[in-house]
């Protein structure tokens, strides 16, 4: 008889807990199919072409909940290398004249608004991410929003590059690293009836081996605009050492900086994106865009790393919440050293 009973009361406990919160589950399953023809800048590959096939970082499921109109949360897990991880869970508190953010949610620093897609199995989501975009990956924070404005604190960012006998690598299991300051991420955002306009910026420091100090900070500019069918969308990023704010560039050292032999290398970097889109009717779209990253290092004298990236895609709708996004593009990073890849494919997603 005492078991019913505090089954019972469990049961009842469970059936408040759910009519207490409204719970709005989501989810969207992608899949790329895609070719890529890969020219290596050592001349290793001659340009064989491949096939890829696999599910996309992006694939996610997860739920919006609101337990009053004051307090609110959100939970994402999603599907990096085929496994299950947590990219959002967060909390929010509306206290009336802002906003309190806590968890790993969206950073501040979300100056990107490219559709790019297929790129293969190593480079996939792209939205033309460290082609002259600014923006964060979900991070682990304490936010404040008030309006348009928003401000962060984050974990410090403390990996460099390290000159090793005359090799730079990205292992920091060589030096030692110490932060005393959270980063600090803040962004403003104005929208309007044609689209918006945003100013994010940055800061971290850190020290390497308790004698050498590492900067970063940047700042990225941002705008969407709409003219009926037809739109638009451009960013601009500058900084030192973006990298070490969670930002890295497709260039050949990420944007990041370089301990080389016991002093510090500094990465300046400058680049943009441009894009177009143009919506034909309910079941076609078009986009185009380009992306652009200049670094330039002081490393055994002023050196230049340069990465670009373009496409065009055509999503289209099936049905409600099905699409296929055909896309076409390059990514190309001779200039950085690195390679050159040209791509062909489709973004096949549902959501639920």
């Amino acid at each position: 008889m005492k078991k019913i009973i505090v089954a019972a009361l469990a049961l009842a406990l469970m059936a408040g807990s759910a009519y207490a919160a409204e719970w709005n589950f989501y989810g969207e399953a992608m899949i790329y199919t895609v070719w890529t023809d890969e020219d290596q800048i050592d001349g290793s590959n001659d340009g064989d072409t491949q096939f890829a096939e696999g599910l996309y970082d992006g694939s996610a499921i997860g739920a919006e909940v609101k337990v009053s109109d004051e307090l609110t949360g959100r939970f994402e897990y999603g599907a990096a290398d085929g496994n299950a991880d947590v990219v959002l869970l967060y909390g929010e508190w509306n206290f009336g004249s802002g906003i309190l953010t806590v968890g790993k949610a969206y950073s501040p620093i979300n100056v990107t608004y490219s559709n790019q897609l297929v790129a293969g199995e190593e480079e996939q989501d792209l939205g033309l991410g460290g082609f002259g975009d600014f923006d964060q990956d979900e991070i682990s924070q304490v936010k404040l929003t008030f309006g348009g404005f928003s401000i962060a604190l984050l974990n410090p960012e403390k990996d460099a590059y390290i000159n090793t006998n005359g090799t730079l690598n990205s292992e920091n299991d060589t030096y030692e690293t110490q932060a005393v300051i959270p980063m600090i991420a803040a962004c403003y955002k104005a929208g309007f009836d044609m689209g918006e306009v945003q100013i994010a910026g940055g800061y971290n420091t850190f020290e390497i081996n308790d004698d050498e100090d590492v900067d970063a900070f940047g700042i990225g500019l941002g705008a969407q605009l709409n003219f009926g069918a037809f739109g638009m969308f451009g960013t601009f990023v500058w900084g030192e050492n973006i990298a070490n704010l969670g930002t890295a560039t497709g260039t050949q050292y990420e944007g990041k900086a370089v301990y080389n032999n016991g002093d510090v290398d500094d990465c300046e970097s400058i680049g943009g994106t441009i894009g177009v889109a143009y919506t034909v009717n309910d079941m076609l779209a078009l986009e185009a865009g380009y992306g652009y990253i200049h670094d330039d290092y002081d490393v055994d004298g002023k050196s230049t790393s340069i990465a670009q990236s373009y496409y065009l895609q055509a999503p289209i709708t099936l049905a409600p919440g099905v699409t296929v996004t055909p896309e076409v593009g390059m990514i190309d990073e001779r200039e950085s050293g690195l390679n050159e890849t040209v791509y062909f494919g489709a973004c096949w997603a549902i959501a639920f």
